[in-house]
């Protein structure tokens, strides 16, 4: 089994940002490969939609230069809003769910 997770290095040792499917005191292999942060807001999205888009998530992409302005804190509220009325759950929970295997 195969797996790419992302880790901080502190104080000498590789801590995994998520848990690991893994007995106690399995060896494994490391293929480190240190990640560079964006510098600002627009490139984190641009760098998130690449990903999407090269794990065949995304439909129709929009370049980065082409999307709207993010919406407002009361765009939001009211989108919110509307999902939830409409029986939609929070994105948190499906990745809740997924995390915990359900």
């Amino acid at each position: 089994m195969s797996q790419t997770i992302t880790a901080v290095y502190e104080n000498g040792v590789l801590r995994p940002l998520t848990p690991l499917a893994l007995p106690e005191h399995a060896q494994v292999e490391l293929d480190v490969r240190p990640l560079i942060a964006p510098a600002n807001a627009a490139a984190q999205r641009e760098q998130v939609r690449r990903a999407l888009a090269d794990a065949g998530v995304l439909a129709n992409v929009t370049p980065v230069h082409e999307q709207q302005p993010p919406l407002s804190a009361q765009e939001r509220a009211a989108l919110a809003l509307a999902l939830a009325e409409a029986g939609v759950p929070p994105l948190s929970m499906a990745i809740l769910e997924e995390r915990e295997g359900q």
